[in-house]
């Protein structure tokens, strides 16, 4: 479904501090992504609910920047170009142009009019 929340992202400065403090108080499963492209970087995928193959994943990163906050990724429908065409078109700016997670899919990083930043989602399993 076109703007579905598909993903979430949780930037953070103490990486095991927020990955013990989700597990205490959310319950959520969290654990340590090593995959494809991510060998220099600290991530660790959310599975908020694992019986429910359904819900929406997330994951917890170290911040890039001191001003990194939270990111919610959305189904781009048409694909990513067309997404950020929309994006542009209503008044919003992209921040990061398309990117590839290998074995998973592309994204584009946006800020709406007013400075919130959200993302553009496309799944794709076959992504280099």
């Amino acid at each position: 479904m076109p703007g579905e929340l598909v993903h979430f992202d949780i930037a953070v400065d103490d990486v095991g501090k927020a990955v013990d403090f989700y597990r205490a108080v959310m319950g959520w499963k969290i654990e340590k992504y090593e995959g494809e492209g991510m060998e220099n970087a600290e991530y660790w995928m959310i599975s908020p609910n694992p019986a429910n193959e359904a819900a929406v994943m997330g994951g917890i990163g170290k911040k890039m920047m001191p001003e990194q906050g939270e990111v919610n990724y959305y189904a781009a429908d048409g694909g990513i170009e067309a997404f950020n065409l929309r994006v542009r078109d209503n008044g919003g700016t992209v921040i990061v142009e398309k990117m590839v997670i290998p074995k998973f899919g592309w994204f584009s990083v946006c800020m709406d009019p007013e400075g919130n930043p959200f993302a553009g989602w496309v799944g794709d399993m076959n992504a280099a």
